[in-house]
């Protein structure tokens, strides 16, 4: 297979070149004055891409399209990048993808075998992916949507399923983050190794989880989840405006009703819990708040598996403590006793 070409391209924009200059100073190909040259700004944008060093003795495959028009020869090119009217699509990498499929799209696929693609069915949508092997997906059937993978094998980003005005961002090897399956105005991060993050099926969801195999998920309305710890969960799930807040490793904080709070910072590395809304799977309790503060602990405020519970208190500051407030209304436990 020949790769002389884009071999010869890939060294130059490496180098630091701007388009303009790299094509100028190869031989056989003249480029345009920039003051007649309707894509005579691309030099300043692609001259600032992240784009991996040239090897000579195996050249990356690149392509560019605008608005449906390929910018280097499609011959031998493993990159591939499709554009609609109005959008750009970037594809760095042997076996790259990039696809800007709505209007005013923007898709850049940065990696081996990487993939990006943006305003399927929507507009104004950004996907980015960097790293070999990652993917990252904005604006299917949405609209100003906001999607970052960057990592290394199957880091994965996808944002505005059904929703609109959402961003997703996954950072690290393996990491994932997915937001706005219908809903909207919502927010997912990733950050470390494994590490997931989701929200959405509502409106204005957090989602954040930072450590390395850490799992952070707000499904609801108005639903927070923090999970700042290597192995940590934080999940306000099943209701709306509530909150979980996991702090430190082996933490698992979880907020199932409506307007519960959970939160769980952890002094050692024991494993803490905390549980707002009780144990029921099927009919979680309201305006519970279980709180820990220790290590080796856990509370429970809300319903029990056989009993609703609602107002209900559950804290520990301590190790090695256990708290439960379920099964009921207005049960106050805190640990330990005044």
């Amino acid at each position: 297979m020949t790769h002389l070409i884009r071999g010869g391209l890939m060294g130059m924009l490496a180098a630091g070149t701007g388009l303009g200059a790299a094509l100028a100073a190869t031989p056989g190909v003249a480029w345009a004055d920039s003051s007649t040259d309707p894509y005579s700004w691309l030099d300043q944008v692609v001259s600032g891409l992240p784009v991996p060093a040239a090897d000579a003795a195996a050249p990356l495959d690149m392509q560019i399209s605008i608005s449906g028009f390929d910018l280097f020869p499609t011959l031998d090119n493993t990159a591939t990048a499709e554009s609609s009217f109005g959008s750009f699509a970037i594809a760095l990498g042997d076996g790259a993808n990039a696809n800007a499929s709505g209007l005013f799209d923007f898709a850049l696929a940065n990696g081996v075998d990487s993939t990006a693609g943006s305003g399927l069915l929507g507009n104004f949508d950004v996907a980015i992916a960097n790293g070999d092997h990652s993917n990252s997906g904005a604006g299917i059937g949405g609209n100003f949507i906001l999607a970052i993978a960057d990592g290394d094998n199957s880091s994965t980003a996808g944002a505005g399923i059904g929703s609109n005005f959402d961003i997703a961002a996954a950072i690290g090897t393996g990491s994932k983050a997915d937001v706005g399956v219908g809903g909207g105005f919502s927010i997912a991060f990733a950050d470390g190794a494994g590490t997931t993050a989701n929200s959405g099926f509502g409106q204005f969801d957090i989602a954040s989880a930072i450590g390395n195999g850490s799992n952070a998920s707000a499904v609801g309305n108005f639903d927070l989840a923090l999970a700042n710890g290597d192995n940590t969960n934080a999940a306000a799930e099943g209701g709306s405006f509530s909150a979980a807040l996991a702090y430190g490793p082996n933490v698992d904080a979880t907020a199932d009703g409506n307007v519960d709070i959970a939160s769980v910072f952890n002094t050692g590395t024991a494993a803490d819990q905390a549980f707002a809304g009780g144990t029921s799977l099927s009919a979680p309790g309201d305006y519970d708040i279980a709180t820990v503060i220790g290590t080796g602990s856990s509370a429970f405020a809300g319903a029990d598996p056989t009993t609703a519970g609602n107002w209900d208190l559950a804290g520990v500051f301590g190790d090695m403590l256990h708290a439960i407030a379920t099964g009921g209304n207005n049960l106050l436990d805190i640990l330990p006793s005044m």
